[in-house]
């Protein structure tokens, strides 16, 4: 049952380390598109997410609660962190110029 879960963590940190080195070129060499800075955040999150889950997986693999502990603590924070940033640079785009949002009234 652990192998089943090792091997699918790996699958998982595999796929989103793939996608997160796709989507953070392709935000760096598009840098000047107004997502690319979006695309270079979620690039950087499937890159974290890769390392959490294969801390996780290889603390599992030898039995190392250390490095389980440190992968799920790493991954949460960066998960936050990250989040955090995709919401404020959503809302820059929304309030950008020339946006359908813009001159809408807003309420505080």
């Amino acid at each position: 049952m652990i192998a089943l879960l090792i091997v699918a963590l790996s699958l998982t940190a595999l796929g989103a380390g793939w996608r997160g080195a796709r989507l953070l070129a392709q935000g760096i060499r598009e840098a000047d598109r107004p997502s690319g800075p979006l695309d270079v955040v979620r690039g950087f999150r499937g890159l974290t997410v890769a390392v959490g889950l294969t801390a996780v997986s290889a603390g599992l693999l030898g039995a190392h609660t250390w490095l389980m502990a440190f992968g799920a603590i790493f991954l949460a924070e960066e998960l936050y962190e990250t989040g955090l940033l995709l919401l404020i640079l959503r809302a820059g785009l929304r309030d950008s110029p020339g946006s359908p949002a813009q001159g809408r009234v807003r309420m505080a």
